[in-house]
């Protein structure tokens, strides 16, 4: 397992503390989105979005983030079919991140996927244990 397989589906703890100065020095004025489910209060993923795919968020009533990694807006769901309805925006009290309540419009909502070939629910499928590893949560690694 390598690059971008080995992050999603390692037990390893390999965090990216470079993610966000890289964010950053690419110029594009961002804010972070926390997604969190509307129905089960369950955090699904973080995102970004520019004004742009805020704006086409509560055009489309559905979540539309920019794409760090390909520097371009990214319609969740449209690859995937993994839709996540928009039912609400909230700011916090900085007004520097959002909160996007959703319903999925499938069982997915992360980009990758189980040893099944399903879309796990959410990103955060992997717990830290010891400090320095990585352990599956309930099953859905």
């Amino acid at each position: 397992m390598t690059g971008v397989n080995f992050l999603e589906e390692s037990l390893v703890l390999s965090l990216d503390f470079q993610k966000l100065p890289r964010i950053a020095a690419s110029g594009v004025p961002l804010l972070p989105v926390v997604v969190q489910d509307a129905s089960t209060r369950e955090v699904l993923l973080i995102a970004y979005v520019n004004e742009e795919a805020l704006r086409l968020s509560l055009i489309e009533k559905r979540a539309v983030f920019y794409s760090t990694s390909r520097g371009e807006i990214w319609r969740k769901g449209d690859t995937s079919g993994d839709v996540l309805h928009l039912e609400e925006v909230r700011v916090n009290c900085e007004q520097n991140s959002l909160l996007f309540l959703v319903h999925k419009s499938h069982a997915g909502a992360c980009h990758t996927k189980n040893a099944k070939g399903e879309h796990r629910a959410t990103c955060y499928y992997r717990r830290v244990v010891d400090g320095s590893a990585l352990q599956e949560v309930n099953g859905v690694f």
